[in-house]
């Protein structure tokens, strides 16, 4: 189920389809991808919110039929108009995504309590990993049919995981936390872990200043990638790579992007999330000056780069929100959180413009990038302080951190 949410970003691939079964201008199908990252984000905040008053398993019962139903409607709104179309694919299948999303993230990090960075760290890699095999199963599908006739294949095979996951996941017992009894599916863990410190609602979340930091640390942490991704491929054939090798980049980009996603979360529950966060951010600047100063095989392997550190950025936030703020309300709370995100795919392409005009256009732009990392481990480095100063709740972590 978790793969499949990540086939609200693999849209490029239909969009030179659609524009030419439609005859739709490139903005107004593009746009249906903007809509469907933003909901998918309001999705989470919902699924979050719902998982207060329902199951687990009625949250991916609702949330996967939602995003099922909404690609085969799809399937029909992009035979009519746009508008149809931004309801379908944008604002249904978004939420229906980003719900089922959040309760599952969520729920595996309560399975695993002393080891949120490595559940978290799966779930994300499996959602990164859909556009490397479900890409060019779609290019397959267009080029043998219509635009219709492929997202109904695609809802099919969503439909058949909404199923499984409908019937297969659950929460731990959060009866049995009370009683000290555990077993090795982590409920012992878990009753230790909720008993270690405050379990903020969102509502508190929202009052605290370290909520603030950690979405403005998301945000300068994922702009290298937002300001490099659209443009790797040109970018690099402009300065002499070629055509082969930047389409290699962006594959191999995609790996790393899910090997990172699952490996330094991973890594964090021992090292520590600040330590190996900044570490990466610190990749990310250095890429970011590749990107300003490099040529030929350098500039390839500063895309590589980029990607990767958008991933460990992806796959970290999440059990760092938990840890700063509790696993009990983890899948609400950590929507909020990805407001950062949405904002940063957002503003990246403001930024990018308001740059080139101030005379900061090609490889210059990059700078900024670097700048923006920095910024990045700046409020990294404010979280970290607050936390040694005894603000935040984990009194385990900071042992860790």
């Amino acid at each position: 189920m978790i793969f499949f949410t990540g086939f609200v970003n693999v849209w490029s691939v239909f969009v030179p389809y659609v524009m030419t079964q439609t005859g739709w201008t490139q903005g107004s199908v593009t746009m249906a991808f903007y809509i469907s990252n933003c909901f998918f984000v309001i999705g989470n905040i919902l699924g979050g919110k719902l998982s207060r008053r329902w199951s687990v398993r009625k949250i991916i019962a609702a949330g996967g039929g939602i995003f099922a139903g909404a690609i085969f409607l799809s399937g029909i709104s992009v035979r009519i108009s746009p508008f149809l179309l931004y309801l379908t694919y944008g604002v249904l299948m978004g939420a229906g995504a980003g719900m089922a999303y959040s309760v599952i993230l969520a729920t595996a990090q309560k399975w695993f309590p002393d080891r949120t960075g490595f559940a978290s760290g799966v779930i994300i890699a499996s959602n990164g990993l859909c556009g490397f095999f479900i890409a060019p199963l779609c290019r397959s599908l267009l080029a043998h049919g219509n635009v219709s006739a492929a997202l109904w294949v695609i809802g099919a095979m969503v439909a058949a995981a909404w199923l499984f996951a409908s019937f297969s996941v659950t929460e731990p017992d959060m009866i049995r936390k009370t009683q000290g009894k555990g077993d090795r599916t982590g409920k012992a863990g878990l009753s230790q872990t909720l008993q270690t410190g405050r379990q903020y609602t969102s509502e508190e979340m929202l009052h605290s200043r370290n909520f603030y930091y950690l979405v403005a640390a998301m945000f300068f942490g994922l702009m290298p990638y937002y300001l490099i991704s659209p443009v790797s491929q040109v970018f690099q054939m402009e300065h002499g790579v070629s055509e082969g090798v930047a389409v290699m980049s962006v594959m191999l980009g995609a790996l790393l992007n899910a090997a990172t996603r699952l490996l330094l979360p991973t890594a964090a529950d021992r090292m520590g999330r600040f330590r190996c966060l900044t570490a990466l951010l610190c990749v990310s600047a250095v890429s970011s000056l590749m990107l300003t100063f490099g040529t030929g095989t350098v500039l390839t392997a500063a895309v590589i780069l980029a990607y990767g550190c958008f991933g460990g950025v992806m796959g970290s936030f999440p059990s760092l929100c938990s840890m700063l703020f509790g696993l009990e309300h983890a899948g609400e709370n950590y929507g909020y959180v990805m407001i950062g995100m949405i904002l940063s795919a957002l503003l990246a392409p403001l930024i990018t413009g308001a740059l080139e005009a101030a005379g900061f256009g090609g490889a210059r732009l990059y700078i900024c990038s670097a700048v923006f990392a920095a910024a990045a481990v700046m409020f990294l480095a404010a979280l970290k302080k607050r936390q040694y100063d005894g603000v935040t709740v984990y009194k385990g972590e900071v042992s860790n951190g």
